[in-house]
């Protein structure tokens, strides 16, 4: 989003004031408002959709990786297991 200071948004409503007049400005700003408002949704909605879609092809790379990290962890215990001594 672009960052918009209380300056602009003053000079924003003033010039709307100046070319809708008092009577439409507030009606203006309302259909403003909930343009952003829709837009927000919209974008939460498709958000959503975002992550369960990738949610299924996450589940399967998270099982590859968490069987990945047992052998990798197996084969350390493996390794740093010392050898038995030898009795004679």
């Amino acid at each position: 989003m672009p960052d918009i200071g209380f300056l602009e948004l003053l000079l924003v409503g003033a010039v709307a004031f100046l070319i809708l007049g008092p009577e439409r400005t507030p009606e203006f700003f309302a259909q403003i408002g909930r343009m952003v408002r829709q837009g927000r949704v919209w974008i939460s909605h498709v958000k959503q959709q975002i992550e369960q879609e990738t949610q299924a092809l996450k589940e399967p790379v998270n099982e590859a990786r968490d069987a990945l990290d047992e052998g990798i962890s197996s084969m350390d215990n493996s390794i740093k297991k010392p050898d038995e001594p030898k009795h004679k």
